[in-house]
């Protein structure tokens, strides 16, 4: 499938490249209500994405062509047809992105929770996404036309945040696929130790005057897929990968808004996680606390944090298309 394809290329590049801190994006994003959609949808299926969506009549519309996924998706993937399409609307909501598939049976391999998880990692704030294909595809042509819709709007987000974005979107989305069928995994519990590890990322950098080491990067995974009972269902391969992610992501400068929005989506996702998240609340009380305390003292306090905050009584084509 095209999404492990862009994951093994884009986990190499980065690896051997590496990825420098950009400057930090602006806490809010301006962006009027826009249209994208894939050009290799023919007339009659254009039109019927439009009024799946609700497309506004008079709001401005952009074809994402073929020929441009790879620089919008900061991948190498021979792409051969887009058909995946989105309408992005501002939302007064304190920075939050709210994302809605609209035709689930065609977009086969990216959750909502992944397309919201990369559009806050690639900086998007204060809308709403909807999306829709008119055939069965993967999904990621939408997610391009998300990030060409903010640089026509004036607001070009960041290359290498775009860059872990996908990556992040390659990994969970391969992540996902290989264990949908395991007993104890689901997508909404994989997105939200996403969350949680891009939270003590961030808590352990703040603390280290904004640096954090690839080892304690990689200890923060482990301990969080630990309390969330994904350490023994998850491959070797599928840790690796994801602590790659991780690392990436711990060299990415976060604003105020970002950092907000990935702590409300951990709340949402929390609130709305049913019986695995009761099970992960069972195996946090069977934890050996004062070993996980010997072996990742900087991330201690913000594990326990976390864990008592969710805890707490308070509370018809392949799918190779775009």
């Amino acid at each position: 499938m095209k999404l492990k394809k862009m994951m093994t290329v884009g986990l190499a590049s980065l690896t051997l490249l590496g990825i420098t801190a950009p400057a930090a994006f602006a806490d809010k994003i301006a962006i009027e209500p826009i249209f994208t959609y894939g050009e290799s949808l023919n007339a009659s299926q254009l039109e019927e994405t439009r009024e799946t969506l609700g497309v506004a009549e008079g709001t401005n519309e952009l074809v994402v062509a073929v020929n441009e996924l790879n620089g919008l998706l900061q991948d190498d993937y021979p792409y051969s047809q887009v058909y995946s399409s989105t309408y992005i609307t501002p939302a007064d909501s304190d920075g939050a992105v709210s994302v809605e598939i609209l035709t689930p049976a065609t977009i086969t391999a990216i959750t909502e929770a992944q397309y919201k998880n990369a559009a806050i990692t690639a900086g998007a704030v204060d809308v709403d996404i909807k999306v829709a294909s008119a055939v069965t595809v993967d999904g990621s042509g939408a997610l391009a036309g998300v990030y060409k819709a903010f640089a026509d709007s004036g607001n070009t987000l960041d290359a290498a945040a775009v860059e872990v974005a996908q990556e992040e979107l390659a990994v969970t989305s391969a992540v996902t696929e290989e264990n949908q069928d395991n007993s104890g995994y689901s997508d909404e519990l994989m997105n939200a130790a996403i969350v949680e590890m891009k939270q003590d990322i961030q808590e352990a950098k703040d603390a280290n005057n904004g640096s954090l080491g690839a080892d304690e990067i990689r200890q923060i995974v482990e301990d969080v897929l630990k309390n969330y009972n994904l350490d023994t269902i998850l491959s070797s391969d599928n840790i690796a990968n994801i602590q790659n992610l991780m690392i990436n992501f711990g060299d990415i400068n976060l604003t105020t808004a970002q950092k907000e929005q990935i702590a409300a989506f951990g709340e949402e996702l929390q609130a709305t996680g049913g019986k695995l998240f009761e099970q992960a609340k069972t195996a946090w009380s069977n934890v050996d606390q004062g070993q996980l305390k010997e072996d990742s003292m900087g991330i201690w306090e913000s594990i326990v944090q976390f864990f008592t905050n969710l805890f707490g009584g308070n509370d018809s084509t392949t799918t190779e298309a775009e």
